[in-house]
């Protein structure tokens, strides 16, 4: 028999679940999770790929925190490639395909051996509270279960409903049983939700493709070794798997043009929105209607199965004009479906309810983290579900929560924007969200965000020991090259031809000599070589640290300034109406969003820098008087 009396309940099992659960109860707390279907633990629904610009960042950041999205991706990689290689450092990341059924079995594995973690298949249907605070969770089959805690991981699962065509019916992803309960649960405590849309592709039976086919480029993993995880070791992988790069043909826009009228979009069986980065080949052929043809990637599943999912080729058509439309692209004249794409229309929770923490401002002790929150992407979901489990366990102990800038990570970014701007479709992080984003970079993620999982608790001994002998090592690599110097000669010179770098004219540190064009940590090792034996990894950094160090100085600046306001908190009770001269949107912003500090007040539209000083100015005066009430 399972307890009935909990620190924390996990409600749900996705990537945002698992990463929630195994924080708290690595924390010490007695931890639930309640999942519709343990068997589609961490369940890949639509592409079975981690990682990508800003999305691999957010993976790093995870792997910071203590969190097991990098090793989980690690575990289950089939290829594995560096994007924006050919752009600044700020914006390179890894991304990888990996086999949906290693990623989900690696997850279980943990949950089901984690200490304090009990994992029961049940539905949450009721949200409990008592004196205003979450009090914990019943279910369907009528258990009742108390928590101090309480962290909502739904996904696309709550109220779900899936669309093909003029055929609409409960369900959620993949055909798995929905939560329809629970949404009026949270409705009926006053919670403002709304409703978002997203997309997937049909999956294509691998033996009935011409993988031969013109135009058809394969797509293989980086001959380096590679990996997510800080502490990790990189591998190379086979080169037996591959990605198949195409496109959509002139027939295929011919079916949608012919169809068009039968999509739930163009009928208005659906009306949310949806991903405006991941968009159907509906909503392609509706915004852009010149162009022709799209780009689309076959992308094998896993070794296990004989699916291939079709990227750029989510559809919510009914299932004869998939049909085809799988037919007219290059290769697939005789192509069978195995699994048809969809749509699905779900419930999610306005984020604009939610603090910093993820914690909800109306119901304390009440989290929400994951595509509840409006969010679309694996990675995401599991960010989200790490930081709303530290803070769930921080509430639960009565300590201070995590919460992170927008120069120190990602994650402090997806959250502020979600805070602050909430959002009316499915969000996804990109670089170009980040003003930051020099200061976010892949290789420097450990050395903003692992002091934080450290003193949570989710990093060990051995793990920082490792990290800090890293720091050591660049840090005094840095300091070698601050100081050494290098002259013009014969040597150099040819040396600096075949980088193609800037001719060394003078002498200079090498440090000093890096900032210039061309000049890369290898040439500038070949033209002053280390006594120490650095890493790729680490040698990335060194580089980044003083190539960019003149643009990294201003951008620190820039932080610190916004640090400031951030830093100026702002009493959850502060009366916005007292504030004379605030502006009519000003204060009717205000009062629905109760930022949490000057900065974040700042960062919501329609709210203006003259607003945010008169703010300042009554909670100066306000500091004054207690002070002097003090003294």
């Amino acid at each position: 028999m399972y307890q009935d009396s909990y620190d924390a309940i996990v409600i749900g099992g996705g990537h945002a679940g698992c990463e929630a659960a195994l924080a708290i109860s690595r924390l010490c707390l007695r931890t639930l999770m309640l999942n519709l279907n343990i068997d589609n633990t961490a369940l890949m629904p639509c592409n079975p790929s981690i990682g990508g610009p800003a999305k691999g960042h957010l993976v790093r950041e995870v792997s910071a925190l203590g969190g097991e999205q990098a090793r989980a991706a690690d575990a289950s990689t089939l290829m594995i490639r560096w994007l924006n290689t050919s752009k600044g450092a700020a914006v390179r990341a890894l991304r990888a395909q990996c086999d949906p059924f290693m990623y989900s079995r690696y997850y279980r594995k943990l949950l089901t051996s984690a200490p304090n973690l009990d994992i029961h298949q049940d539905e949450a249907v009721s949200i409990l509270t008592e004196g205003g605070k979450v009090s914990g969770v019943m279910t369907r089959h009528g258990s009742c279960y108390s928590a101090r805690a309480v962290v909502i991981c739904g996904g696309v699962y709550m109220a779900g409903r899936v669309f093909m065509g003029e055929i609409s019916f409960p369900s959620g992803p993949m055909g798995q049983q929905n939560s329809e309960r629970l949404a009026d649960s949270l409705a009926d405590l006053g919670i403002e939700t709304g409703k978002m849309r997203t997309d997937t592709t049909p999956r294509l039976n691998i033996h009935t493709i011409d993988f031969s086919r013109a135009g058809m480029k394969p797509q293989l993993s980086e001959p380096e070794p590679l990996c997510f995880d800080l502490w990790g070791h990189g591998k190379v992988y086979e080169s037996d798997y591959a990605c198949w790069f195409s496109r959509t043909t002139e027939e295929t826009y011919s079916i949608l043009a012919r169809n068009i009228s039968r999509s739930p979009l163009v009928t208005g069986n659906v009306s949310a929105n949806g991903p405006r980065y991941c968009p159907s080949i509906e909503d392609k052929y509706i915004r852009f209607p010149d162009h022709i043809t799209h780009p689309i990637v076959f992308e094998p599943v896993s070794p296990s199965n004989d699916e291939v999912y079709v990227q750029n080729f989510s559809t919510s058509l009914p299932y004869d004009v998939q049909a085809e439309m799988v037919r007219s692209l290059p290769g697939c004249e005789h192509a069978k479906i195995i699994r048809p794409g969809y749509g699905i229309e779900y419930t999610y929770i306005l984020p604009s309810q939610l603090k910093h923490s993820l914690e909800l401002r109306s119901i304390p002790g009440l989290f929400c983290a994951g595509q509840v929150n409006g969010t679309s992407g694996y990675e995401e979901a599991a960010a989200q579900g790490l930081l709303a489990g530290i803070n769930a366990a921080m509430y639960a102990k009565g300590e201070e929560p995590l919460t992170l800038g927008r120069d120190e990570g990602y994650l402090g970014v997806l959250v502020d924007d979600l805070t602050t701007k909430s959002t009316d479709e499915p969000y996804r992080m990109l670089t170009g969200r980040c003003e930051h984003r020099l200061l976010l970079r892949w290789d420097n993620a450990a050395h903003r965000l692992s002091r934080y999982g450290r003193k949570a608790g989710l990093i060990d001994d051995s793990r920082w020991a490792f990290l800090e002998d890293r720091f050591s090592r660049e840090d005094e690599e840095i300091a070698r090259l601050k100081s050494a110097k290098i002259s013009p000669s014969a040597e150099a010179e040819s040396l600096c031809a075949e980088y193609d770098a800037e001719i060394l004219s003078e002498t200079m540190t090498v440090a000093g000599y890096m900032t210039h064009r061309g000049v890369t940590y290898e040439l500038a090792e070949r033209l002053s070589p280390s006594p120490l034996n650095l890493t790729r990894e680490e040698k990335s950094h060194v580089e980044t640290e003083l190539r960019y160090t003149g643009y990294l100085e201003r951008e620190n600046r820039v932080a610190a300034r916004m640090k400031n306001l951030d830093g100026a908190r702002i009493p959850d009770d502060f009366d916005y109406d007292s504030v004379k001269g605030l502006r009519a949107e000003s204060l009717q912003k205000l009062k629905r969003y109760r930022p949490e500090s000057l900065g974040h007040a700042l960062r919501i539209s329609g709210v203006t820098p003259v607003d945010v000083q008169l703010i300042s100015v009554i909670l100066a005066r306000d500091e004054r008087r207690k002070n002097d009430d003090r003294g």
